[in-house]
């Protein structure tokens, strides 16, 4: 329920401003001019937005001009509303009612029926669109068309006020309640006439931010508005939105007081200032500009807050955020692109709380992070001196130790140990200084690497003396963007996989561990089954180890090369030496059929079901409960496939359009009938 009809008492106040309007005006003409596919028109001369969603009049096969006539009603000094319920559309101007049905060509003016050219019907954007001429249906309106510059021109009267130009202001909203907030209404100040429709086209979440118009006219003697909140944190109500010395738009940030209370500021953004411990680079290497940018624990982003407020970050540009990760390594991130495309991923962190960290959205739309004043060498320090260690600098020459930042955030006490993510830059010499409590500092040690960008190292520090221990030269588990599918079509049981960069060594005494293990969450691989594993691998070449036993010497190497997968691929392991790669740029899926009928399926064959190949592809023979078989579907044989077996029959359309490793279950209904339902990467991962 709105402020307006909660107030009791405002409408007498209403009543009193009502008896204030003179009884008549002389009628006036007006014109608005409509340009198809523009989001703007021309009011009376004045060029204005037609509304806050880009709304633009579109034309139509048979000559229909389409379009949401609410702004245009409007500008006429009507009003338009809608009713969901029966999905009719209401317009009123100058004493007259018109009403119109989704669906329907005819159409009521003060009760007599008429009929339209054209129904009015919702868009797949959800829009409400209606048929220009349906305006004509005012006494006194005309629409004339004008085919050389595809315009047209709504001619009007106005019986109930003088007509006047406007300027469409924007206002940009920072929520910094810490409640969201559902709807937003505004009135002239002083005046308790809010606006009947809410501002808000969606809600605001909590530090989110949201844009709308406030169309004021050019003669107008008030231009400072009055507006309200409703949402979970309650009604509340601002005053003093002043735009007198506005250009195009204003910033308000809603503030957290005791009384409600905003700041203003005229045609230029609020910073906000983050609370967060971690400085957050976002590099935009995409061809978009990205507007929003949001991050959550999880693949929803309802309640996420947008992490740039009011500023865009355009395509081959950055900006830095501070951002609080809540001792969370892996979090999944956001962009909301100018054209309201979205793309997201998840990625991970190198460390729980980061100092600082660079998030990418590359060219391919995919989201990757790094640190930014560290690197990919997890580097060990451990305190051995007796002493609290202040501070660590590092440098790559002895002449810029002195100008180096403090790798530690907290001191390092004695017998402790920190791991530190640092960019050794390829070279192998470095030079580190040591800051003692009370020892002496070690100025200029000299370190040296055996490896260029290892991947760790344990770096000993001792009263007089800094050493290198420990150090190893690539992770086991190479970590990507891709989402990586392990299919165990065969015999065995796979105890452990590791995916090792090409060109690096295995060393099963040094490189085999639980957290590189591909398989340490699932316990193993065993014959028949599957996993996908997110964030698994890149676009490379890579050596997949695979454990058969628990002998460290018990394992065999393949070579697997996922250089052409875009974002999925498929290993199919049929046995040691039988190593299959598939990919999304491929046109073979691996398919797997999971019996969920509660008995079991005998002689499971596949068929070609469309009307260019009927044949046999493939025979899967039985399929017990609760089991999966496997086989290779090639898409270029057909799109449409048919699983026949002895006790029923089953069909599944579109396969082709599916990634390169599926699951379809198949099952029955509560008439016995057979169905099937698909689980794709992005469902199994």
């Amino acid at each position: 329920m709105k402020l307006r009809t909660r107030l009791g008492a405002m409408l007498i106040t209403v009543c009193m401003l009502l008896t204030m309007i003179p009884a008549a005006f002389a009628a006036t003409t007006g014109t608005i001019v409509l340009t198809i596919n523009s989001p703007t028109m021309t009011v009376n001369g004045a060029s204005k937005q037609i509304d806050s969603e880009g709304t633009t009049a579109v034309l139509e096969t048979g000559g229909f001009t389409m379009l949401p006539l609410r702004a245009v009603v409007e500008s006429m000094g009507g009003s338009l509303t809608w009713d969901a319920a029966t999905r009719s559309i209401t317009m009123v101007k100058d004493s007259q009612t018109v009403k119109m049905t989704v669906g329907s060509t005819t159409a009521t003016v003060n009760g007599t029926s008429k009929t339209m050219a054209k129904a009015p019907y919702i868009s797949k954007a959800g829009r409400t669109l209606v048929h220009i001429r349906a305006l004509e249906l005012f006494t006194g309106t005309t629409c004339n068309w004008d085919a050389t510059n595809k315009k047209v021109t709504v001619t009007y009267t106005n019986n109930s006020a003088p007509a006047v130009s406007t300027k469409n202001y924007r206002i940009d909203v920072i929520n910094s309640t810490g409640a969201e907030i559902t709807g937003l209404y505004y009135a002239v100040a002083g005046s308790y006439q809010y606006s009947t429709t809410n501002a808000l086209t969606t809600n605001l979440a909590k530090n989110g931010t949201a844009s709308f118009y406030i169309a004021v006219p050019t003669d107008a003697t008030n231009k400072v508005y009055d507006f309200y909140t409703e949402g979970t944190g309650g009604m509340k109500m601002y005053s003093g939105l002043n735009l007198y010395s506005v250009n195009a738009y204003a910033t308000i940030q809603l503030k957290n007081t005791d009384r409600p209370s905003f700041q203003q500021a005229n045609d230029q953004g609020i910073t906000v200032k983050s609370t967060g411990d971690t400085s957050l680079k976002f590099v935009n290497n995409s061809s978009y500009t990205i507007e929003e940018l949001y991050m959550a624990t999880s693949n929803s982003f309802k309640n996420a807050d947008n992490l740039l407020a009011t500023e865009t970050v355009k395509s081959g540009k950055s900006t830095t955020i501070k951002v609080d990760l809540e001792g969370n390594k892996s979090w999944y991130f956001q962009a909301v692109t100018s054209n309201n495309k979205e793309y997201s991923g998840k990625v991970t962190f190198s460390a729980k709380d980061p100092k600082s960290a660079t998030l990418t959205l590359s060219k391919s739309n995919k989201f990757s992070v790094g640190s930014s004043s560290s690197g990919d060498s997890e580097l060990t320090f451990k305190n051995d001196s007796g002493d609290t260690i202040v501070g660590i600098y590092m440098a790559g020459t002895k002449s810029k130790v002195e100008d180096a930042d403090n790798l530690l955030d907290d001191d390092l006490d004695d017998d402790d140990t920190v791991d530190i993510d640092v960019d050794l830059d390829s070279d192998k010499t470095w030079f580190i200084t040591v800051e003692f409590d009370e020892y002496k500092d070690l100025k200029e040690q000299s370190l040296t690497f055996d490896y260029a960008d290892p991947a760790s190292a344990t770096i000993t520090i001792k009263k007089s003396s800094v050493s290198i221990s420990k150090e190893k030269k690539s992770s086991s588990s190479s970590g990507g963007n891709l989402t990586l599918a392990l299919v165990n079509t065969g015999t065995t049981d796979i105890k452990e996989a590791y995916l090792i960069p090409s060109g690096d060594t295995f060393d099963p005494s040094d490189d085999r561990n639980d957290s590189d293990d591909l398989l340490d969450d699932n316990d193993g691989l065993s014959a028949g089954e599957y996993v996908v594993i997110e964030e698994a691998a890149d676009s490379d070449k890579y050596k997949l180890i695979l454990y058969y036993g628990t002998s460290k010497n018990d394992y065999d190497s393949n070579t697997v090369t996922l250089s052409s997968a875009d974002e999925y691929a498929a290993i199919e392991i049929e046995d040691s030496d039988d190593v299959t790669v598939y990919d999304d740029n491929d046109d073979e899926v691996i398919v797997g059929i999971y019996n969920d009928t509660g008995a079991k399926m005998t002689s499971v064959k596949v068929y070609a079901n469309d009307s260019k190949n009927t044949s046999q592809l493939e025979s899967i023979g039985d399929i017990g409960k609760k089991e999966i078989e496997y086989f290779i579907f090639d898409t270029t044989d057909c799109s449409d496939v048919e699983f026949k077996w002895t006790e029923d029959s089953v069909e599944y359309d579109d396969l082709d359009s599916e990634e390169c490793f599926v699951l379809l279950t198949i099952s029955t209904d509560k008439n016995d009938n057979a169905t099937i339902e698909l689980d794709d990467m992005d469902d199994l991962a």
